[in-house]
């Protein structure tokens, strides 16, 4: 979710975007560790903006497929992040 989404005022998306920034590096740890469909997944739904059904039909997989592969991925991210849910609303 883009920081500035998620403020309410000024000071409050500043501090959103310094920890969005402070996180970056291990964000992108945590996505080259994902596995290749696990990515693809991940890259289409957040920044494709594509739902399930549509992913599915992309990358020609069944949609439970997509939905374990998403959740798959969001645990490792999370845990590259320290347990840290920057995509809460995936």
């Amino acid at each position: 979710m883009p920081a500035e989404d998620s403020a309410d005022g000024p000071e409050d998306r500043v501090t959103s975007q310094l920890a969005a920034q402070a996180s970056r590096p291990e964000l992108v740890r945590g996505l080259k560790g994902l596995a290749k469909g696990d990515r693809d997944a991940v890259f289409l739904l957040v920044f494709g903006g594509l739902g399930y059904e549509e992913i599915a039909t992309a990358l020609d997989i069944p949609v439970g497929t997509i939905g374990s592969r998403i959740n798959r991925a969001r645990k490792k991210l999370r845990t590259a992040l320290g347990d840290v849910n920057p995509m809460k609303e995936w």
